[in-house]
């Protein structure tokens, strides 16, 4: 054997034989790529009956807390808002826990949003002047909530 590497140190371009090669081969090993434990639990109610405008002014408010940290803050605030915010963060928090075994203390809202749903019309003859030709709306609203957070 030390007689075959003289002669790979002496010539310029070494020859390599195929029994060596499947050696080195199996020495290399590929890089191990981590995958993020990181999921997303989604809450969507399509027909909230609520307008949009009362729900966005806590919505817009919460945004920047844990789901933990709003869910206290609006248990002392005292409108429908509050009490159907409440409920959909008791639900998507309990989701995340229960389904995708996150942990509850690293939750963060990935998205909250609130929009336009159906309305519902309705003539009123006596306000026939009025309020766009006595047409009534009663605006409902979509509310969409996505937390992301670390499994346990």
């Amino acid at each position: 054997m030390p007689k075959e590497i003289k002669k790979i140190t002496k010539t310029k371009t070494p020859t390599v034989k195929k029994a060596e090669v499947k050696a080195v081969s199996n020495v290399i090993e590929t890089p191990k790529i981590e995958v993020s434990t990181s999921k997303i639990a989604k809450y969507l109610n399509k027909n909230v009956m609520i307008s949009p405008r009362k729900l966005r002014l806590l919505v817009d408010n919460i945004k920047k807390l844990s789901p933990n940290e709003a869910l206290n803050r609006l248990k002392f605030t005292n409108t429908k808002a509050a009490r159907i915010i409440i409920k959909a963060l008791q639900n998507v928090i309990a989701d995340a826990k229960n389904n995708f075994n996150l942990d509850t203390n690293s939750l963060k809202f990935d998205l909250i949003k609130v929009d336009e749903a159906l309305k519902i019309k309705r003539m009123d003859k006596a306000h026939g002047s009025r309020f766009a030709r006595g047409l009534i709306q009663k605006r409902h609203s979509r509310l969409v909530i996505h937390v992301k957070g670390n499994q346990k």
